[in-house]
């Protein structure tokens, strides 16, 4: 990868990555100082003063390196892998500059006589900070391209699940999409023959759908609505079939308050409502009951949809409807949430929707 960096970012260490480094430095450099006391590179003698000596030799190096290197990291920012490596190499110069004059000075001041000694060999002085300087400047350089590479793969992360994120509220746009025109346009065939036959009721039934959609469509832009005005869409869907059915469809709803406000897709419980009027009670010549029942069981909100009509043998197990709340309960919960089909005792479907109480 020639860009080690994202492009119009670089590296450059902030206030706290500049003392974390400087912090490494100095310890790395007391601990460089403790290895010189130890071998005797410059006196024999393995005593405090020596320790203090080779401390003040090793800080005065290795706290200027750093400086200049997160110095001029911050203030050119480099993007590519050649420039990034280049200011570090320049970095690592300037700090053995500063840090030569640094010692010499202390040295002079606090030490005379050992001065003598540390002039002395110079040369071996130089190169074994050099070496030493290159150590230090490898490591800043790999910590560059560590923190960058994971800032890389973060961003990537987060792009990914940002398009993961747009496809699916595009997928849940189209799901629902797929319910509300089906119901609109059945009830407005209904209200239509209702003109001619029934205006009274047609009047009634036109007044709940004014109402349904009024409720439909104010809830168009948020993700989720709540159980309660989940209910009351519900309710004006049924009112509107009960016109048409008249004594044959009856219903219950049953919400507790505590669960009202509890969050839910909206129109997730439609198909459910619409499958149990179409093929459960309206195929039946005495119709039916619906009865939607909301409850808290553990961490999970339990919603069920029983009807009494005529059981498995009519019912839309395998239409638009179930699938459409199948697909949105695994988008949107995965393995957490689920749509259970099973026999109402002693006849009809009883559909259950079980979603984590405290969502995804």
């Amino acid at each position: 990868m020639d860009n080690l960096y994202a492009e119009q970012r670089g590296y450059y260490p902030d206030g706290r990555a500049t003392l974390v480094n400087l912090l490494y430095t100095i310890a790395i450099a007391t601990f460089i100082a403790v290895f010189l006391t130890l071998t005797g590179i410059y006196t024999t003698s393995i005593t405090l003063k020596t320790f203090v000596i080779m401390l003040v030799i090793s800080q005065c190096y290795g706290i200027p390196i750093c400086l200049s290197i997160m110095f001029l990291l911050r203030a050119f920012k480099p993007k590519k892998r050649a420039s990034a490596f280049f200011i570090i190499l320049i970095g690592m110069a300037c700090g053995m500059l500063i840090g030569q004059l640094m010692a010499a000075f202390i040295l002079q001041q606090s030490f005379p006589t050992f001065m003598w000694g540390w002039e002395k060999g110079f040369l071996k002085t130089i190169g074994f900070w050099l070496a030493l300087s290159i150590a230090i400047g490898y490591f800043f350089y790999s910590k560059a391209r560590i923190k960058i590479s994971k800032e890389i793969i973060q961003q990537e992360r987060i792009n990914r699940l940002s398009s993961e994120k747009q496809a699916l509220e595009a997928n849940l746009r189209l799901l629902q999409a797929q319910i509300e025109p089906h119901f609109l346009f059945n009830t407005l065939s209904n209200v239509l023959s209702l003109i001619d036959t029934d205006p009274a009721r047609g009047k009634s039934m036109l007044g709940d759908l004014i109402h349904y959609l009024r409720t439909s469509l104010s809830r168009t832009l948020p993700a989720t609505t709540t159980l309660d005005q989940e209910m009351n869409i519900i309710k004006a869907y049924l009112n509107i079939q009960n016109v048409r059915m008249g004594e044959r469809l009856r219903f219950s709803i049953e919400l507790p308050d505590a669960l009202r406000e509890y969050p839910l897709p909206p129109m997730l419980l439609q198909p459910l409502i619409e499958n149990a009027v179409k093929h459960g009670l309206e195929p039946a010549i005495e119709g039916g009951e619906i009865i939607i029942k909301v409850m808290e069981e553990d961490d999970f909100i339990r919603i069920e949809v029983q009807d009494t009509g005529n059981g498995f043998s009519a019912y839309d197990t395998a239409g638009v409807g179930i699938a459409n709340v199948r697909e949105r309960i695994s988008l949107l919960y995965g393995n957490k949430g689920q749509l259970i089909l099973e026999a109402n005792d002693p006849h009809g479907v009883k559909a259950i929707i079980e979603v984590p109480k405290h969502g995804v």
